[in-house]
C-alpha cells in the first residue's frame, strides 16, 4: 500500500526524467487500467491517485466508510439512472470524442503537475447523478428554478491554480439559472470546453464546487462532475494543418517516441494522437513517433522501422501505429472538413519494416504470405473510421497493405513503398471529432492476428480542417467583379490573414494583415473565394476572374 510520501518522491521523480520533453502533453485518461468495460476506479486500492499525462490525480479513500474524494477514472455509460448509485457515470455516456474513460471529480480535488506549466485547459460535463438531479430534483437537492422555474440557481466548478503559495481562481457554470429569461437557463449535457490559461503558471490546480443550493450540512446537489483531455489546446484558429515535415522537428535522427514520457499521447497543436503505453510491460498500441530507416532488420526489436527507409517524400519523421490507432480533432460542432479550407483529404501509408518482413518470409509466429505454394489468398488491410460530433459513425475505407487474393498471383504484393490513403469519402465537409484506424488479416490464431499489426503514416492531410465560418456583422465590398488584374476591397474591420481559394478549395494565394488591393491577374478564369481573417469574425465573397 503506498504512502502518499513515496507518491510525492515518485512525482518528483518523474518531474526530473520527463520535465525536458518538447512536445505537448494531453491526459486523456484512457491509459488507466479499469480491466473492463462500463467500470471504474475510485480509489479503494488505497493507491492515493494516479499518474497521467505529467499530472498526478489524488484520491481519497476512506475504508471505513468506503466513500471516497478527489479524482476517480471511469467507463461508465449510464445516463439515465438517477440517484447516489450513479455517481460514476457522465451524463454524456462518453468521454470527450466518444472516447471510452473519463474522470470523475467528487467533492474537491487536487491535481500536481510533474513541473510548473501553464495549463491550456480541460473538457468538462456534468455527472448524471448531479445532472438528473438539478432537472428533477431529488430527496436531498431541488429542482433548479424552483416549482416557479424563476429561482435563480447555479451549480459551478472553481478551479484554483497555484504556484508556491500564490494563487488565481476562475470558474466554470456547470448549469445557470440566474437569467432573467428563462429561456437562457441551462444544465450542461455535454463536454464543454473550461479555459484554465487564465490560471497561468501552476504547480498544482485545486477543483472544488460550489451550489445555490445549499443546507444545514453544506451544498445539496450532487458534489459530483466529469473532466476529460486535462491540458487539450482551446479551438481557435480559423484553420489548422500539419505539413509533411510536421514530425521532423519532434523526433532526433534514427530514434523514437512509444509514449513511455507522455502516457497518454501526443498533441501537435489542436490535434492528438492518441497512446497507450503500458509501463509494466513496456508495450505500447496506438500511435508512436519515428525517424528509424533500418529496412532490413525483420525482428520485433525493430517495430519502430518503416520498410521505406524513412518518411515520405524525404522526410525524417513519420507515425507508426499500432494495433488501434485514434486521432482526436477539436471537439466542436465548428470544426469541419471544409471544401474551401481542406485541400487534401489523403495521407501516405506503408508498411513497418518488421511487418513487411514477417509477411514475406515468416517467422516463429506468423506465416509467410502466400504459403508454400504461393496459392494461399493471404491479406492485411488497414482500415478507417470517422466519428461525427453527433456521434454517428462512417463507412469504413479500406486500404491493403498486402493482397495474395489473386487468382494471377504475379498479382500478390506486400506494400514496400509509400501510397495514397484517400480519406475523402469520411471527411469531405464533415464535422468530424475523431479517426479510428486499425488493422485487420488473414493469418489469425487463438489470440488474434498473428501477423505484426504495425503500420506506418506520413503526410497527414496538410490541411486537417477549419472552423466553420460564422455570420458576422462585417460590411465587406469588392469590386470590380468580375475581375481581370486587380481586385479591391472595402471592409469595415481589421484584418488579420487573408486567402483566395478557388472552388476545390486550393489556396492561390495567403496574405498576413491587411491590404485593400490584390493583384489577381495570374489566375486562371474562374470562380473564386476571398476569405478574410478579421477582429470581428471570418468573412467572404465570391468573384469571377475573367
Amino acid at each position: 500500500m503506498k504512502k502518499f510520501t513515496l507518491i510525492t518522491l515518485f512525482i518528483l521523480a518523474f518531474a526530473l526524467s520527463y520535465g525536458q520533453n518538447k512536445l505537448s502533453w494531453t491526459s486523456t485518461f484512457e491509459t488507466v487500467n479499469l480491466g473492463k468495460a462500463d467500470t471504474f476506479w475510485n480509489g479503494s486500492d488505497e493507491s492515493e491517485g494516479f499518474l497521467n499525462g505529467r499530472a498526478f490525480y489524488r484520491n481519497i479513500y476512506d475504508t471505513t466508510y468506503n466513500v471516497w474524494s478527489g479524482v476517480s477514472v471511469s467507463s461508465m455509460t449510464d445516463t439515465t439512472t438517477t440517484g447516489y448509485t450513479n455517481q460514476y457515470s457522465s451524463i454524456t455516456g462518453s468521454g470527450v470524442n466518444y472516447s471510452k474513460q473519463y474522470a470523475v471529480i467528487g467533492t474537491e480535488a487536487i491535481v500536481v503537475l510533474d513541473t510548473a506549466d501553464v495549463i491550456d485547459g480541460c473538457y468538462v460535463t456534468n455527472g448524471t447523478y448531479a445532472a438528473r438531479s438539478m432537472e428533477n430534483g431529488d430527496g436531498f437537492a431541488k429542482k433548479f428554478g424552483g416549482t416557479s422555474g424563476n429561482d435563480p440557481d447555479f451549480f459551478r466548478i472553481i478551479a484554483t491554480g497555484y504556484i508556491g503559495k500564490d494563487s488565481n481562481v476562475t470558474s466554470f457554470y456547470l448549469a445557470d439559472f440566474r437569467f432573467n429569461d428563462n429561456t437562457e437557463d441551462y444544465i450542461i449535457t455535454d463536454w464543454m470546453y473550461f479555459d484554465l490559461a487564465v490560471l497561468g503558471d501552476v504547480d498544482s490546480i485545486r477543483f472544488t464546487l460550489e451550489s445555490s443550493d445549499t443546507g444545514q450540512y453544506g451544498m445539496n446537489t450532487p458534489g459530483f462532475f466529469c473532466l476529460d483531455n486535462f491540458n487539450a489546446e482551446q479551438l481557435q484558429q480559423s484553420g489548422y494543418g500539419i505539413s509533411n515535415y510536421w514530425f521532423d522537428q519532434y523526433i532526433p535522427n534514427d530514434s523514437f517516441e512509444n509514449g513511455a514520457n507522455y502516457n497518454g499521447g501526443f498533441r501537435f497543436g489542436q490535434v492528438f494522437f492518441k497512446n497507450d503505453y503500458n509501463p509494466t510491460w513496456q508495450s505500447w498500441s496506438g500511435w508512436s513517433i519515428s525517424s528509424m530507416k533500418d529496412s532490413i532488420n525483420g525482428n520485433y526489436s525493430n517495430q519502430y522501422s518503416s520498410i521505406t527507409g524513412g518518411g515520405a517524400g524525404g522526410s525524417q519523421g513519420y507515425l507508426v501505429g499500432y494495433s488501434d490507432a485514434s486521432i482526436y480533432f477539436p471537439y466542436s460542432n465548428e470544426f469541419t472538413f471544409n471544401p474551401l479550407i481542406v485541400r487534401e483529404y489523403r495521407m501516405k501509408v506503408s508498411n513497418s519494416t518488421y511487418g513487411y518482413k514477417t509477411m514475406k518470409d515468416g517467422n516463429n509466429f506468423a506465416k509467410k504470405f502466400g504459403g508454400d505454394s504461393g496459392d494461399d489468398k493471404d491479406f492485411l488491410v488497414l482500415k478507417a473510421c470517422a466519428i461525427s460530433y453527433d456521434g454517428s459513425t462512417s463507412d469504413t475505407l479500406e486500404h491493403y497493405l498486402a493482397d495474395y487474393r489473386f487468382d494471377d498471383n504475379s498479382k500478390d504484393y506486400i506494400l514496400n513503398d509509400w501510397a495514397t490513403f484517400d480519406l475523402h469519402d469520411i471527411l469531405f465537409n464533415q464535422t468530424i471529432v475523431r479517426l479510428d484506424f486499425w488493422i485487420e488479416g488473414s493469418d489469425t490464431g487463438q489470440y488474434g492476428l498473428n501477423t505484426p499489426a504495425y503500420f506506418c503514416v506520413d503526410q497527414m492531410l496538410p490541411m486537417f480542417g477549419s472552423v466553420k465560418d460564422k455570420k458576422v456583422e462585417v460590411h465587406l465590398s469588392i469590386f470590380p467583379n468580375p475581375v481581370s488584374d486587380k481586385l479591391y476591397l472595402d471592409i469595415d474591420a481589421r484584418v488579420s490573414e487573408v486567402q483566395i481559394i478557388d472552388i476545390q478549395g486550393n489556396m492561390h494565394q495567403e496574405y498576413n494583415g491587411s491590404r485593400s488591393m490584390f493583384d489577381i491577374s495570374n489566375l486562371a478564369n474562374g470562380v473564386y473565394f476571398i476569405r478574410l481573417n478579421t477582429d470581428k469574425g471570418i468573412v467572404s465573397k465570391q468573384f469571377i476572374k475573367k
